[in-house]
C-alpha cells in the first residue's frame, strides 16, 4: 500500500509543507507511511489519527513507536467519526479515504471545526470507480458522477476554502483546503 501511495503521500508532504505544521491530523492513516514522513520531513510534535483497520492501526503503531520521544503520538481504531471532537491542528490529512465517510458534510464541517486558523487540509480522491464499486461506496458524495466538484462544493459549504487542486496520478486527485 505504501508504495502504490509514495506519489501521494510526497506531493501531501508538498503542500503541508508551507504552513510548517506542529501538529498533523490524519483521517485513515493506514500503515502510518504518511504521519512518519510528516514527523521526519515537517517535524511535527503532535500526531493523530484515526483508521478503521486493526490491521493498519498496528502496523501503523509499530511504524511510529521510534518516533514516541521525537512526537506526541495519538492513534485511534476507528472510522470518521471516531475524529477527536475537539483540538487544533495545523495540518489535516485524508488520503484515499473519503469515499467510506458515510456522512461527509458533518465529518467536513467537524473537521473544518478541528484546523488551525492558517493550518491546511489535504483530501486526496481516488479519481476512478467501477459502477459497481461506486453503488456499494457509503459516501453519497463519492456515489455521484461527479465526486471531485461534489466534494470540493460541500467542503467550501463546511467553510474552507479551496487553495489548490491537481490531478496526483492516474488514480488520484488532490484538492488542498483552508480557512480563508
Amino acid at each position: 500500500m505504501a508504495r502504490l501511495n509514495q506519489r501521494a503521500y510526497r506531493w501531501t508532504i508538498d503542500k503541508l509543507r508551507p504552513v510548517q505544521p506542529k501538529s498533523i491530523l490524519e483521517i485513515g492513516f493506514g500503515t502510518g507511511h504518511l504521519l512518519q514522513l510528516a514527523i521526519h520531513n515537517l517535524n511535527v510534535s503532535k500526531v493523530v489519527g484515526v483508521d478503521p483497520s486493526e490491521l493498519m492501526f498496528e502496523t501503523a503503531r509499530q511504524r511510529l513507536r521510534r518516533y514516541r520521544k521525537k512526537a506526541e503520538l495519538d492513534l485511534k481504531l476507528g472510522d470518521d467519526s471516531a475524529i477527536p471532537a475537539q483540538g487544533q491542528f495545523d495540518a489535516i490529512a485524508a488520503l484515499h479515504c473519503f469515499q467510506f465517510w458515510p456522512t461527509p458534510e458533518e465529518t467536513l464541517a467537524k473537521l473544518r471545526g478541528l484546523l488551525s486558523p492558517n493550518g491546511r487540509f489535504v483530501l486526496v480522491l481516488r479519481r476512478r470507480y467501477s459502477k459497481s464499486v461506486a453503488k456499494s461506496l457509503p459516501n453519497p458524495i463519492s456515489r455521484g458522477n461527479n465526486e471531485i466538484a461534489d466534494a470540493c462544493a460541500a467542503a467550501e459549504r463546511a467553510g474552507f476554502v479551496i487553495q489548490g487542486m491537481q490531478g496526483i496520478s492516474k488514480t488520484s486527485h488532490g484538492i488542498i483546503l483552508g480557512c480563508g
